[in-house]
């Protein structure tokens, strides 16, 4: 099991039964990142189950967090899918509510249950306990919900994406009282290639504020560019990690990575 990532991925399902896709998006990973996170039918559609993923991802060197959206499971179910992540060697899993738009499935836990009941459920085996935060949204109840993550054994937390660099570091100085040094942070930087794609964004992710700067740079094509800008930012930030979200464009995640590195480096010797 892999225990101190300093850059993980999004590797997204897709619609088909198909692992063609999945394969390339590996390679492309593979070599930049040590750890990748595989999703569960986000967008609130159904796709290829994570499980299926874990296979290829290791044979090239990846470790990979299974996703869980309590919202598509009931507690035997979230327990079946939790043992087989486990039985397959994935490194861990992360809990989510799942998103907006499909009905809950009736009697399905809380995230903090769910991260409280993960040990008892792989015993004697261990996975990393993962959870999601959003920087930008209401900041009393994302951190009332993040201390009952905590308080549950949470070992990682994922944030939303990150532009507004000033909201984010505002964040991070109330986050400091709320989790323990050795829970892992991953800021989330994401590559949004088109004017289209940021519409989609901010219809969807209402609270993932994207600053007039950026969003101009990214409807003119430049989206790569600013999630390797930020990923430099971020990289200035101490202990903090980075988590890539590709939204399909892997083949940037090398230089996104690299570059939160070397300012990495540069902070810690400054």
């Amino acid at each position: 099991m892999i225990s101190t990532p300093l850059c993980s991925a999004e590797l997204a399902m897709p619609r088909r039964a198909d692992l063609a896709r999945v394969q390339r998006a590996a390679d492309q990973l593979a070599g930049c990142v040590t750890l990748v996170g595989l999703t569960d039918n986000h967008t609130a559609r159904p796709r290829l189950s994570p499980l299926a993923a874990v296979g290829p991802c290791r044979e090239r060197g990846l470790a990979a967090v299974v996703h869980l959206s309590l919202r598509d499971r009931t507690r035997l179910g979230l327990q079946q899918q939790v043992m087989g992540a486990a039985a397959l060697g994935a490194a861990g899993v992360l809990v989510v509510r799942g998103d907006p738009g499909a009905e809950r499935a009736a009697g399905s836990p809380t995230v903090a249950e769910a991260l409280a009941a993960i040990p008892g459920w792989v015993a004697p085996q261990r996975l990393l306990r993962g959870s999601v935060v959003n920087p930008f949204a209401d900041r009393r109840r994302e951190l009332r919900l993040l201390e009952r993550k905590a308080a549950a054994g949470v070992d990682f937390v994922q944030t939303q994406m990150v532009f507004d660099l000033a909201a984010f570091d505002d964040f991070l100085a109330d986050l400091a009282g709320v989790l323990a040094p050795t829970v892992m942070v991953f800021a989330s930087v994401g590559v949004i290639r088109s004017a289209r794609s940021l519409q989609f964004v901010r219809r969807a992710l209402p609270d993932c504020p994207v600053p007039d700067s950026y969003a101009q740079r990214i409807a003119e094509g430049e989206g790569a560019e600013v999630a390797v800008e930020i990923a430099g930012e971020l990289g200035s930030r101490p202990d903090l990690r980075l988590h890539v979200i590709p939204l399909g464009s892997e083949s940037h995640a090398a230089r996104i990575c690299a570059e939160f590195r070397a300012r990495r480096l540069v902070a810690a010797a400054g």
